[in-house]
């Protein structure tokens, strides 16, 4: 399963988002599928991310979980959640 923030999140309001991540969550949970979400909001990524890809210039820069981003030393993180 896929999704964009793109188009899954365009004008939402943070409560109907949330919903929406937990809609995300609980089915691929459900399901035992793997979801794949493109997002720039840390929300999600904190909401719904167990396993954490972050790109910089089209190429993986980082890995880890949602708890490890907020530790990271990565310069480019620290710009990008600050």
């Amino acid at each position: 399963s896929a999704a964009s923030d793109v188009y899954k999140r365009q004008g939402l309001d943070p409560k109907t988002g949330g919903q929406i991540d937990q809609l995300i969550h609980d089915l691929t949970k459900e399901f035992e599928i793997t979801t794949i979400i493109n997002t720039h909001d840390m929300n999600s990524v904190h909401n719904i991310g167990e396993n954490i890809v972050y790109l910089y210039h089209g190429e993986k820069n980082w890995e880890g979980s949602a708890s490890d981003i907020e530790r990271t030393g990565t310069p480019e993180i620290k710009r990008f959640i600050l």
